[in-house]
């Protein structure tokens, strides 16, 4: 199976899609709760007419070694477990996948979630049409190759990644069969500051891997970063999201809130319709004032069959209003000291064929 052609890629067609990430912040501390708050941020996304709900899947001991410590970043922010006990608390049981993406399919909205190991993604394959591996697994070559297998579309972050680690990954998702990915630009930071987005590495990525690409954006910004994305062809826009700052873990506090997602996604749309088509036209809005301010060769006074036409006597180029707009000024050269072959009123404009 050979890779999709770009302009068949199951992301360059439609809209942008917007994936709203709730990743782990479905966890409030007990089944029920977190089942209820994860059909809530579902709700939420539904709300905002994202087009995908995004959660994660994983487990602690196939993602860090046992030992691996405590994060930096999560200890700035005042959360000093080892990362091995954090990703436990999140770890998503397998069981609320079905449920999820039942209830997803309920309300109109795409379910996704980024599976972390070869388990996982298997657990969450009969219940998604589109994958996503993380900035981190962008080397996870089990990942990659299953990914590929599935035959879904994929979308494929690359935060702290090189060029050449992206380049085996493309190359090693094509020749396992992969179709249809999508390159994200991503920031490896939380929250990462507007300054490091580097929104026209989207254009690199598209260029020089000759796939979809789009923006995984960790900005606390809600339209900066996922508008200028489009602007620059983003096919994916995917935006960490929450019901509120304050809640406990570690995705809350740079996480957009339910409004601002919300906001966020009606300014993409907005973008969108401000890009239009790329191929320069007279608009439907414009026809008015096309025919009423384009200027023309206009009679400046009354004209008779045999009459001389000349520039500033009795022709000129002017703006016609509820006028005939006359030809194109191109032409006042050419009909300069010709004779008028038929009787041209004051204001009319001068057509072809009215001068020999």
């Amino acid at each position: 199976m050979s890779p999709s052609s770009p302009e068949q890629s199951f992301w360059n067609q439609g809209r942008v899609r917007v994936i709203a990430e709730a990743g782990s912040n479905w966890r409030m501390g007990t089944p029920k709760r977190d089942r209820a708050m994860a059909r809530a941020l579902i709700d939420a996304a539904v709300a905002a007419r994202a087009d995908f709900v995004k959660f994660q899947t994983y487990r602690p001991e196939t993602v860090y070694v046992a030992n691996a410590g405590q994060s930096d970043y999560l200890a700035d922010a005042g959360v000093k477990e080892d990362i091995a006990d954090i990703f436990a608390d999140l770890a998503m049981p397998y069981d609320m996948l079905a449920e999820l993406a039942e209830y997803c399919r309920t309300n109109g909205i795409g379910f996704m979630s980024t599976g972390f190991s070869v388990a996982d993604v298997l657990a969450i394959d009969p219940h998604v049409d589109v994958h996503k591996i993380a900035s981190y697994e962008l080397s996870h070559i089990r990942l990659i190759d299953l990914a590929a297998k599935t035959g879904k579309p994929l979308v494929l972050s690359t935060g702290a990644a090189t060029e050449a680690d992206i380049a085996w990954a493309v190359d090693r998702f094509h020749a396992q069969g992969g179709r249809d990915l999508c390159l994200l630009q991503c920031t490896a930071k939380y929250p990462a500051p507007l300054s490091s987005i580097d929104v026209a590495t989207i254009d690199w990525l598209r260029d020089r891997f000759h796939v979809a690409a789009g923006l995984s954006d960790h900005s606390r910004d809600a339209i900066t970063a996922p508008v200028a994305a489009v602007i620059r062809g983003a096919r994916v826009v995917e935006k960490h999201f929450t019901l509120h700052n304050a809640l406990p873990g570690p995705d809350h506090p740079f996480a957009l809130t339910a409004a601002e997602l919300t906001q966020m996604v009606g300014k993409i749309r907005e973008a969108e319709q401000v890009l239009g088509s790329g191929i320069k036209t007279i608009k439907p809005e414009e026809t008015e004032l096309a025919a009423f301010a384009r200027r023309g060769i206009q009679a400046i006074r009354s004209i008779q069959p045999g009459d001389v036409l000349i520039e500033d006597v009795n022709i000129a180029i002017l703006r016609p209003g509820k006028q005939s707009l006359g030809l194109h000024p191109r032409f006042i050269e050419e009909m300069a000291g010709k004779k008028a072959t038929r009787a041209i009123a004051a204001g009319q404009g001068v057509q072809a064929g009215d001068w020999e």
